[in-house]
């Protein structure tokens, strides 16, 4: 039979079939992939080169940013706005992810409570509404964590990345 042959019905059950085992393909590498789009966050499940291609596509700036952490090396070749970043593995990542926001957020929580702690010296309608989330105490835990960090993770590193192009006006 060709093509030409198969009803539309047919072809349509065809090309969900080709459509679900592509999706379902496991090249061997894991793909996180975090895509961001009007104010959204979420993950992705993606088990192939092709699937994230296609993913990166949809979300190539306009409608979205996906951001890639994988552990295969070679994709250089993907073609994508957002980060594509090499880790050996999952629990490396998740490690710097840890140790990342630990580092981002102290120096904000300890911001926080000194402008918490300033609220009688500022003029009234400057003055924070409501206390820090975090406590004082739960602050220098995360100091002490930080402090005693298991730092035997390897860090992402970029695999590649473009500057985006300015359209010229």
């Amino acid at each position: 039979m060709t093509k030409e042959e198969f009803t539309i019905k047919e072809l349509v059950k065809m090309r969900n079939e080709i459509d679900c085992r592509i999706q379902n393909y496991k090249d061997g590498y894991f793909y996180l992939c975090n895509v961001r789009s009007y104010g959204r966050n979420w993950k992705e499940n993606v088990y192939n080169t092709y699937t994230l291609q296609e993913l990166c596509y949809q979300y190539n700036g306009d409608d979205g940013i996906v951001d890639v952490v994988s552990n295969n090396p070679n994709l250089g070749n993907i073609d994508n706005y957002g980060d594509v970043m090499y880790v050996p593995n999952v629990e490396d990542h998740e490690k710097w992810l840890s140790h990342n926001r630990l580092v981002r957020t102290i120096p904000e929580y300890e911001e926080a409570w000194k402008v918490w702690d300033n609220r009688g010296n500022v003029p009234f309608n400057q003055r924070p509404y409501f206390a820090p989330f975090y406590s004082k105490e739960e602050i220098e835990e995360m100091k002490l964590e930080l402090e005693n960090f298991d730092m035997s993770f390897v860090a992402p590193v970029r695999v590649k990345y473009t500057e985006p192009v300015e359209e010229e006006q």
